[in-house]
């Protein structure tokens, strides 16, 4: 073991002790009605013209409640070809802090009931909810909408290929921060409450693969922003580029830093609850990835692949993830959620006292098609998006939809 190793294994010991007293850091959401689907460094400055969020088409009227599957039979998910090491390299280690410790794939509820919360939209691409407990979503066109509400608009939005409008979170004061493709780069701006836009970050190179884009708020308000390398690897590792990066971002000022590097295509940034941040990460034709990152991380792209906790051959093409805090389900208390585009389910990882994985559920496999972002909901449920109008999938009727996750009455 190294000595990088060493460091990190005693600072994830220390967190584990500290986890016994913290709350979790997970992400809001409110009560949703529906149907229940059975079976169970960048300056800060504005934008050069104001950007407005202005109001287009209604939002989709509520779906008519139809039964669509039967309670889910959870399975254990074979261990993947690429399972890590005893000792992951390159510092490597487990997530640690508020991880389920019991070892093994902890039993989940006898049944679940999933419930459709919209439907009729087109590629959700993120959730998040805002101080009143209210669900907000993004879509890849360019919409932004609060739950009920008429859909707003974000100026500037290029859809090509993966690009458009990405990732999405809402802070304590309200304020909400996107990423997005836009003519000429992706960036991330702060909506603000006249209709324009504060630029935080631009100059990332776009591409219509390969954009990352996923957003994340961490302790004190730091924001976390995930780039994608744009089909270009060697801007993965260069200290110049911001692609491939995780970045550090001030939400009140912007001036981006870098918090990690060498990644491919993150889909997912989670916190663990009083811990570190966690990626899913797309690998090429093999070694799709799920990272525990810290200051100064290298992913080890283009050189490395398939070298994270957990590591997939062949590819699931993990995306958004969450860590479940609530008592709602008592069973998957610390435990990260995470959905599969290419595999098409939600998983469900555990972890043993040294913080390494030690059990994988998988659940909806094949159920609802392609899922891009899962998260939990104030009221303890968990919340997952359909992407099957990306391009990628198959869209069954009602397609795209938002659809609530939690025990049977």
């Amino acid at each position: 073991m190294s000595g990088r190793q060493r460091t990190i294994r005693a600072r994830i010991g220390v967190l584990m002790l500290a986890a016994a007293v913290l709350a979790g850091c997970g992400r809001g959401g409110g009560a949703a009605g529906g149907q229940a689907l059975a079976r169970t460094g960048g300056s800060n400055r504005s934008a050069p013209a104001p950007s407005t969020t202005v109001g287009v088409d209604p939002a989709p009227a509520p779906s008519t409640p139809t039964t669509v599957l039967s309670t889910p039979e959870p399975t254990t998910a074979p261990t993947p070809a690429t399972a890590p090491a005893a000792e992951p390299s390159s510092g490597r280690s487990g997530p640690g802090p508020g991880i389920d410790a019991r070892g093994g794939p902890p039993p989940g509820p006898s049944r679940l009931e999933v419930t459709e919360v919209a439907g009729g939209l087109d590629t959700v691409w993120a959730l998040a909810w805002d101080p009143e407990g209210r669900l907000w979503y993004t879509e890849r066109g360019g919409r932004l909408t609060r739950l009920g509400e008429a859909p707003r608009t974000v100026a500037g939005v290029t859809e090509s290929g993966e690009g458009g409008l990405m990732g999405l979170e809402i802070d304590g004061r309200g304020r909400i921060f996107v990423m997005y493709t836009g003519a000429v780069d992706n960036r991330i701006v702060r909506l603000e409450p006249d209709g324009s836009q504060t630029v935080l970050a631009d100059g990332i190179t776009k591409a219509s693969i390969h954009n990352g884009g996923r957003l994340r708020l961490g302790p004190g308000g730091t924001l976390y922003a995930a780039t994608g390398d744009a089909a270009q690897p060697a801007l993965a590792p260069d200290p110049a580029s911001r692609n491939g990066k995780v970045l550090r971002i001030d939400p009140d000022r912007g001036e981006p830093s870098v918090f990690s590097r060498g990644h491919r295509n993150i889909q997912g940034l989670c916190l663990a609850p009083g811990g570190p941040l966690m990626a899913t990460e797309h690998g090429p034709d093999r070694g799709d990835e799920i990272n525990v990152l810290s200051p100064g991380f290298d992913g080890g792209w283009p050189g490395t692949v398939g070298n994270g906790v957990r590591n997939y051959t062949p590819t699931i093409a993990p995306a958004g993830c969450a860590f479940y805090d609530s008592e709602l389900i008592p069973e998957w208390r610390g435990s990260m959620l995470f959905v599969t585009l290419k595999g098409r389910d939600l998983r469900r990882l555990s972890f043993g006292p040294d913080g390494s994985v030690s059990g994988e559920e998988v659940l909806f496999d094949g159920e609802f098609g392609r899922l891009r972002d899962v998260a939990v909901g104030p009221d303890g449920a968990v919340y997952i998006t359909t992407s099957n109008r990306d391009g990628r999938g198959s869209p069954a009727a009602g397609d795209d939809r938002i659809l609530r996750v939690a025990p049977a009455p």
